[in-house]
């Protein structure tokens, strides 16, 4: 600790000339052995201990906020690094105009300095501030704040002013050593530096410069810039702030010869004359970044499995081949693919395998292309391939175009040798040719689409060529589907019914539910029309378990009205059975509505076992144990894998109408009936004949041995109403 000094007295006029210049004189020796390291604490010391300051501050004088940060804070014998100053806004407001500021009554003066002071045991009730001037304006102020009124304003102003220089001085010292500081941050930044003469001789570069380029810093210093980098600033230009300078992105050579694209600043730098001192040379490696870019670019446009341009790209070179020609009167085609049978690969042999095989078909297809074609993946399994020109005749085009799809499907169809097996796959090809009369080339995917979908149902690997009556079918599919998708919201399905007879006896033993559509308004939509599209969506499960519920329900009414159905048989298409909730939602169902499950007959067709052998036989097994019978519908239209047929819990076989049809005048069906019926009796089912119309038909199949038939010969399908009565009739008349 210091001696103690005598301090200044509080009123002026009991301060004498001699204790003036005995405290002056003190100041002036303590300060001037003081270097700059501790001049501001040591006169901030001296002042508050000579007045009785209990808090003195240099603060900075540039902000306009009540918290200013200090310089330097000292209070009650300490001081307090990175401090705030809080002083009132109209306080501050005051010092900017005042040289020197001063008040012996804080409280009355300023009412908010108090508030802004929580830190001070006692009140403050005085307050004395200096401007410090510099000759760019104010820059900062020293302040002494007092817990008693009377301040010695005079004689604080007459100390301070002989060290007013040096203040300012230190306070200089102070910007230019921080401004240094800062600079030498700058400088050492992740952007690489290099600083010139004006002559372009280096003469300082920083580490980013090294990382980026290899060259130590004594390697560079005193070349030329050009030795280093050719041809640095071949133009510079003047700026928006005045300054000349140049920026380009440029191909660089690192020490080790390694090429890299560097994106360059010069600036040029003038001293206080205005003469040309230096050049300053921002360099960045942005290789990482163009090539980063150049990925995304390449993923905006290019399929990441196969490399192929993908969709987005594709659309863009149709616009640009469609226009083209148009205007060079030249054909072009697009030929949408479609792979077959891929998805019981991705099935049974996992994504991996799948995608091996989008690989290899890809790879086979670029083999066929010419130059100028562009092949495509859309998605999933479909390619597109487009032939720019076919030459100018349709005829040709189209034969040209025919050619083609042949071949990419004999191409596709190759066998895959994959882990010691051959995979299999085939291709449907559908066709476009452009340009057309009235068409765009948004039409071209949507048209080759629907010839694709054409080739499909003729039944796969095969080249079909779009035309308008095909466009105007697949506008009447999607019409339909958008309106099926309302028809449950909008009670539009009914349930019709087709009575099913003993085949020896006539007896009604039962009946098959069959939903009908009929739209608000319109006549009553064939299940053949929209049936099919449903079974392309999830459209299916929703009708088949409202077919399902409404069938219960029936059952449950007729049991109360004492009509007798032994049986009703339910249609459930594949997507329904293998819901994962499907089984839980039947035995639901019949709880609620009361039923008696053998009542309940599940009519599946052999479809439901493809890819799901086993989770079949699972879920029929479980559905078996509930009492509920199950018959495989259409038999012999299908799949029809005997090896799968004994191995199915089924109870019941249906023959298909189109077996039926031409029986007695065809032979062959007579004898599919026929083994059909031999077959069923060995492994214990029973056998239902469908379309039964004609008493020829009727007679065969009761010599073979056919339990039960349905079909015109005994009654249509009926509405609800039409089906009580028929059930009415049949129960009294065997009830006799």
């Amino acid at each position: 600790m210091h001696d103690a000094k005598p301090q200044i007295p509080a009123l002026d006029s009991q301060f004498t000339p001699a204790q003036f210049s005995a405290v002056l004189s003190e100041l002036a020796l303590a300060l001037a052995t003081q270097p700059s390291d501790g001049f501001f604490e040591r006169l901030l010391e001296l002042l508050a201990e000579y007045s009785g300051a209990c808090e003195a501050y240099i603060a900075h004088l540039d902000a306009r906020t009540p918290a200013l940060p200090c310089i330097r804070y000292w209070r009650n014998g300490q001081f307090i690094k990175g401090k705030l100053s809080p002083v009132s806004p109209r306080l501050l407001a005051n010092m900017r105009h005042a040289t020197v500021l001063c008040s012996h009554n804080l409280a009355e003066d300023y009412p908010d300095y108090a508030s802004v002071q929580p830190e001070i045991a006692q009140p403050l009730h005085g307050f004395w501030a200096h401007q410090i001037q510099q000759s760019d304006g104010v820059r900062a102020y020293l302040a002494l704040s007092f817990t008693q009124a009377e301040v010695a304003e005079q004689t604080l102003t007459a100390l301070l002013a002989p060290f007013l220089a040096r203040l300012n001085s230190e306070l200089f010292k102070l910007q230019q050593t921080e401004a240094l500081s800062l600079a030498a941050v700058a400088f050492e930044s992740s952007e690489g530096m290099v600083i010139s003469d004006a002559n372009y001789r280096i003469v300082k570069v920083n580490k980013a410069f090294t990382h980026i380029t290899g060259y130590q810093q004594n390697e560079v210093l005193g070349q030329l810039l050009g030795d280093l980098f050719t041809n640095p600033a071949p133009q510079l230009k003047k700026a928006s702030d005045g300054s000349l300078r140049y920026q380009a992105e440029v191909q660089r050579l690192r020490k080790n010869g390694q090429s890299y694209t560097q994106q360059e600043t010069m600036t040029a730098v003038y001293n206080a004359s205005q003469e040309l001192s230096h050049y300053v040379l921002y360099l960045q490696d942005i290789s990482a970044t163009i090539a980063s870019e150049q990925q995304i670019q390449h993923l905006a446009y290019f399929d990441e499995l196969t490399g192929l341009p993908n969709r987005r790209k594709l659309r863009e070179e149709l616009a640009s081949c469609f226009n083209r020609a148009k205007k060079q009167h030249v054909i072009g085609a697009l030929l949408f693919i479609d792979l077959d049978h891929f998805k019981n690969i991705n099935d049974s042999l996992g994504h991996a395998a799948g995608d091996w095989i989008l690989q290899q078909v890809a790879s086979r297809l670029q083999g066929l292309i010419r130059e100028g074609d562009l092949l495509a993946r859309l998605g999933g399994d479909e390619f597109v391939l487009l032939l720019a020109d076919l030459g100018d005749s349709p005829p040709h085009a189209e034969q040209q175009a025919n050619i083609v799809g042949k071949r990419l499907i004999e191409t596709i169809s190759s066998p895959y040798p994959f882990d010691d097996q051959f995979l299999h796959i085939g291709a449907s090809v559908g066709i476009t040719l452009f340009p057309g009369k009235g068409q765009t080339a948004e039409d071209l995917l949507k048209q080759a689409d629907t010839a694709m979908y054409q080739a499909k149902s003729a039944g796969r690997r095969t080249v079909i060529f779009f035309d308008d009556a095909m466009q105007r079918q697949a506008d009447k599919r999607l019409q339909m589907h958008n309106s099926l998708r309302s028809a449950l919201a909008n009670q539009e399905l009914l349930l019709y019914f087709q009575p099913q007879h003993m085949v020896a006896t006539g007896e009604l033993v039962g009946a098959e539910a069959l939903v009908r559509w009929q739209p608000e308004g319109k006549s009553l939509v064939s299940p053949t029309e929209f049936i099919p599209i449903a079974e392309e969506s999830d459209l299916i499960i929703d009708i088949g378990m409202w077919v399902l519920e409404q069938s219960c329900k029936y059952m449950d009414k007729w049991q109360n009205m004492g009509l007798l159905l032994p049986e009703l048989s339910v249609n459930v298409s594949a997507k329904q059975f293998h819901h994962p909730e499907f089984a839980e939602r039947v035995e639901e169902l019949m709880s609620r509505y009361h039923i008696d499950s053998a009542m309940l007959n599940l009519e599946v067709t052999e479809s439901v076992v493809l890819g799901h052998a086993e989770d079949t036989i699972r879920k029929m097994e479980q559905l078996k144990e509930l009492g509920l019978r199950f018959s495989i519908d259409d038999f012999g239209a299908g799949y029809s894998s005997l090896s799968y047929l004994k191995r199915l819990p089924v109870d019941e076989l249906k023959i298909d109408r189109s077996f039926i049809r031409d029986i007695p005048r065809d032979s062959r069906d007579m004898a599919i009936v026929d083994a059909v019926i031999d077959l069923a009796s060995h492994l214990g089912f029973t056998v239902t004949a469908e379309g039964v119309e004609t008493r020829q038909q009727l007679e065969f199949l009761r010599q073979q041995g056919c339990t039960f038939y349905q079909g015109f010969l005994s009654s249509k399908a009926v509405p609800v109403d039409a089906m009580e009565r028929y059930i009415k009739r049949f129960q009294g008349k065997f009830a006799k």
